[in-house]
């Protein structure tokens, strides 16, 4: 796997060929009082509508006369450091990677010239039913966004992360009308969050089910997510969590959704296994979490 852009201690703002200037809304707080990691991948997501909007003009009139045809493969996400509402934010990106069917993008969030979080997500050119080959006309639109930052890779696809019943832990998503998007099916967005919840329902399950749900510092500092396949409403999903590694500090977590037993997405993320308690000592999941452990 490449190095992050999070490995490189000296990226700055001019390093993007594009910055957008981000406000913070109190929606986009967590239960820990900061920037939650769904709200960054919409960050992103909006990051990247406004460039191809101004790249190519692929806005809802050209896709809907499929003139551009993008579908979101995967994104990532990785929290380097806490933001908080106060203040405004800067959005980089650039295009890392241009295949023969796809394109990589990579983000980075900064607070002033702090780098506070980065991103990826790459988009599949289609022809409305398969992966087609990107457009001279898209490639050449896309060269001045080029960005000299290697992919980070995808989350693992093996085939024993495709079997549901490797995943011990259970968690049932009813898809709401709310979550879809202009393409009629579950916004990427809204899926991210489903496997969010999917780990919070984990821990929640670990602790007991506390009022008001589980530590905040249990919350995964990466996600990557890959979409396989859309998800539609109405419809009941279940989405699977195996605990992956236990370390030292961190626990690394596979996720799988299905729809009945074929898999549809899934996911990897990482976080602490352990956080402060109401009382001020640590609360360490580590022993409680060897249970789930993903059946590879």
């Amino acid at each position: 796997m490449t190095a992050s852009l999070s490995s490189q201690s000296n990226v700055e703002p001019a390093a993007f060929p594009v910055l957008i200037e981000h406000e913070a809304r109190y929606a986009d707080l967590d239960p820990s009082r900061r920037i939650g990691r769904d709200a960054l991948v919409r960050w992103f997501e909006d990051a990247r509508v406004a460039v191809e909007r101004e790249t190519f003009g692929a806005d809802l009139v050209a896709r809907l006369q499929s003139r551009v045809r993008l579908l979101l493969a995967a994104v990532r996400v990785e929290v380097l450091a806490p933001l908080t509402v106060a203040g405004s934010y800067r959005i980089g990106i650039g295009v890392s990677q241009v295949g023969t069917t796809s394109f990589t993008y990579r983000y980075a969030v900064f607070a002033g010239d702090d780098l506070v979080a980065t991103g990826e997500s790459t988009s599949v050119h289609t022809d409305g039913e398969r992966p087609a080959p990107l457009t001279d006309e898209v490639r050449a639109s896309l060269e001045p966004l080029r960005i000299g930052v290697p992919a980070s890779g995808r989350p693992e696809r093996g085939e024993a992360r495709l079997v549901r019943e490797n995943y011990p832990f259970r968690w049932d998503a009813r898809v709401r009308f709310t979550d879809l998007d202009t393409n009629r099916h579950v916004n990427n967005v809204a899926l991210a969050a489903w496997y969010l919840d999917g780990l919070a329902e984990l821990h929640a399950d670990v602790l007991g089910y506390p009022v008001g749900g589980p530590l905040d510092g249990l919350s995964p500092s990466t996600l990557s997510v890959q979409y396989l396949d859309e998800v539609h409403y109405p419809g009941i999903y279940q989405l699977r969590v195996g605990v992956e590694d236990i370390g030292e500090d961190t626990v690394r977590y596979v996720c799988g959704l299905f729809d009945e037993r074929r898999c549809i997405g899934f996911a990897e993320a990482e976080g602490f296994h352990h956080a402060p308690g109401e009382g001020g000592d640590p609360v360490r999941l580590a022993e409680a979490l060897a249970p789930f452990r993903f059946k590879a």
